[in-house]
């Protein structure tokens, strides 16, 4: 196989973001096969990577939708440049070879909450240029998109010609599952040192951006909980966000020390074994790479429906879904039925984990290499 000179543009990386560890995950696994692989970010926070090189670039703005211009100049230059085979890049900005869709679309979400009147605000305007210059008619961008509701909402929006489109399966790393994975005898002392008790109920979030994930929505279902249920719970959030805010939340819920924020962590297969449930009532979710994670775990799940891997949990059985639009009263509800049954939760658990053995749910790496590579070879053949 040629190897070829690959350049991945990403804002910025932090260890524990989801479209930060999937850029990671397919920039090694193209080092792995040969290609030579260059990440130019703004920001590193993180280990360095075995075969790929590290770029950090000034991409410092006075705004979010500065920084995305700055991108975009970037990328022209790399074009200009003539380098690399192919530019693959994780924000949306005009030039790139290929596209990985990990956000939602920005014009049908304004569509859908009839705000499109925003348009004419700086910012928006910015980041809808750059959308469209993405998905629209003009473009030759390859787009791996990874949600098939963000696949409808764009080609209804911007027509977007299904050649350029490549559906990716959800991409579950098993290594970040079963590295660290605790023992039956080892399940209680790891809960202790989360200051949960073996009679406890644990209940568990994983990720960052607490708004979005709507950690507000898990306190208040918690505090609605029946009392001989609330006092057994203990609620642990893993990841990175604005914690005092939430924490002020709990406290006037009347919650207080119920409430753990870990930070970032990578033993992340701990959590998922030592809890009793997931709750993810995100408000915007492209995907939900922890819905599934929960599920290979056998960890019974509660989300809401707008979350793009919602339907894997209905689907196998796996636990429950809160429909859209959302109401807080129903989410309650699914906590307390789901955490009144220890055989229900034990049965969504097995459903979940059964399913996840025989589904395509650890592929989209190996997939979004194939999409990579056969650009690049497409931009070499075409010099």
């Amino acid at each position: 196989m040629a190897q070829y000179q690959l350049a991945f543009v990403i804002e910025r990386y932090f260890e524990f973001g989801g479209l930060q560890r999937n850029m990671r995950r397919l920039a090694a696994a193209c080092a792995n096969e040969g290609h030579a692989v260059t990440v130019f970010t703004g920001w590193w926070d993180g280990p360095p990577e075995p075969l790929v090189k590290v770029e950090v670039i000034d991409l410092k703005s006075l705004s979010n939708h500065g920084t995305i211009k700055r991108i975009e100049n970037f990328v022209k230059t790399l074009k200009v440049k003539n380098e690399f085979d192919c530019i693959v890049g994780f924000n949306r900005v005009r030039g790139l070879d290929v596209y990985y869709g990990g956000d939602i679309c920005l014009k049908a979400k304004l569509q859908q909450r009839g705000q499109l009147w925003r348009r004419i605000l700086p910012r928006y305007r910015c980041y809808l240029k750059f959308e469209e210059a993405v998905f629209g008619h003009g473009s030759d961008t390859e787009l791996m998109m990874i949600s098939p509701t963000e696949i409808k909402m764009i080609r209804a929006v911007y027509q977007t010609a299904s050649k350029r489109i490549h559906p990716l399966p959800p991409g579950i790393d098993r290594n970040r599952l079963t590295t660290d994975t605790l023992t039956n005898g080892q399940r209680n002392p790891f809960r202790k040192t989360l200051g949960v008790s073996e009679n406890d109920l644990l209940i568990l979030t994983v990720g960052s951006s607490f708004h979005t994930k709507g950690i507000d929505r898990a306190i208040d279902a918690i505090a609605a909980l029946p009392e001989a249920i609330r006092k057994r719970c203990r609620y642990v959030v893993v990841g990175l966000g604005k914690e005092r805010k939430f924490k002020a939340i709990s406290e006037k819920k009347g919650l207080g020390d119920r409430l753990l924020f870990t930070g970032g962590r990578g033993d992340i297969a701990n959590f998922y074994h030592a809890a009793d449930v997931l709750l993810h009532p995100a408000r915007t979710e492209n995907t939900g790479n922890t819905l599934l994670e929960a599920m290979v775990t056998g960890l019974a799940v509660i989300a809401t429906e707008n979350c793009g891997y919602a339907h894997y949990v209905r689907q196998a059985n796996a636990g429950a879904v809160c429909p859209e639009p959302f109401e807080q009263t129903q989410l309650n509800a699914l906590l307390n039925d789901i955490l009144a049954g220890d055989r229900r939760r034990g049965e969504y658990g097995k459903n979940g984990s059964e399913y996840c053995q025989n589904a395509d749910i650890y592929s989209r790496i190996e997939k979004g290499v194939e999409v990579i590579v056969n650009r690049a070879e497409t931009n070499r053949n075409h010099e």
